[in-house]
């Protein structure tokens, strides 16, 4: 009987050392998620095909949007969230600019996968 409750807590201690080293490991991302050219190339490409809405009060916008999304491993957006807007309309023109662009995925062991970026996008215009 002795002999059975002793492997028993070994089996259970050892099922739980198991479980422990497994959560415990260490993720190494060999490149991060990102657009191509990085965040001056996305800039530019925002502002390269942002159509400014009439309507701005005061004719001048000078404030950043705060976004949370997911680059999948096929380069695609998803999830796209503001955790910051602007206004305007113009936080759903970059929402659709965002879907229509592929990204550079992010590498973990030469494989891509999909990992979550958070971008601050400054959004100044004047109008003329």
């Amino acid at each position: 009987m002795k002999t059975a409750s002793c492997l028993i807590i070994c089996m259970l201690y050892l099922g739980f050392v198991h479980s422990y080293s497994q959560t415990n490991q260490q993720v190494t991302i060999q490149q991060e998620a990102q657009f191509p050219g990085g965040d001056q190339a996305l800039i530019k490409y925002l502002y390269e095909n942002m159509h400014w809405p009439e309507d701005i009060k005061g004719n001048v916008i000078d404030d950043q949007c705060m976004i949370s999304l997911d680059v999948r491993a096929d380069s695609m957006v998803e999830n796209i969230v503001f955790l910051k807007k602007v206004g305007y309309g113009i936080d759903q023109q970059i929402s659709e600019l965002l879907k229509r662009k592929k990204f550079v995925p992010s590498i973990q062991n030469n494989i891509p996968v999909k990992m979550n970026i958070m971008l601050t996008i400054p959004i100044q215009y004047r109008k003329k």
